[in-house]
């Protein structure tokens, strides 16, 4: 099992369930918080917009998620 504990700063994660770049979850973890998973891959980066990049190059834009979210 992969897992995030108490980071030191907000640590942002990918994880995917192969080498083919298959995104499963993706989010963020905070100094106080902890995240585990079971899936095989995790990849953690600190830099927000790095993380970003990588998902917006997967089709994937969270802050769009964020928005509609509020909309409900």
């Amino acid at each position: 099992m992969k897992n995030i504990v108490n980071p030191e700063q907000t640590t942002y994660f990918i994880c995917r369930e192969d080498e083919t770049f298959t995104i499963t979850a993706y989010g963020s973890v905070e100094p106080t918080q902890t995240m585990n998973t079971g899936q095989p891959i995790m990849d953690e980066y600190l830099d927000e917009a790095e993380w970003l990049a990588i998902l917006l190059e997967a089709g994937i834009d969270p802050t769009q998620e964020e928005e509609d979210e509020e909309l409900l």
